[in-house]
């Protein structure tokens, strides 16, 4: 039991450490990218990329949900017409 205390003072006291290095070397690209440009060429390919994804994710909601709505309308039916004895 106090060597599992003492493995977990030592993480405990390692975690701070970590986050301090994380952070670290966190701020060192920022400064890094400041310097890098990027072609319109290259903006552009990758906007109508996010424009085709856009519409795809929004093509798949939409059929996603007239599949959903109409199996609920099928249970829907089937409970009313189950509960008249139908």
């Amino acid at each position: 039991m106090q060597q599992l205390k003492k493995l977990f003072s030592r993480a405990a006291g390692s975690k701070s450490v970590a986050v301090i290095t994380v952070g670290a070397a966190s701020a060192v690209p920022v400064a890094a990218n400041a310097a890098i440009e990027v072609p319109p060429e290259m903006l552009a390919v990758f906007t109508d990329l996010a424009t085709a994804f856009g519409t795809l994710m929004a093509a798949g909601a939409v059929l996603f949900g007239v599949i959903r709505g109409g199996v609920a309308l099928f249970k829907l039916a089937r409970t009313m017409f189950g509960a008249a004895g139908a």
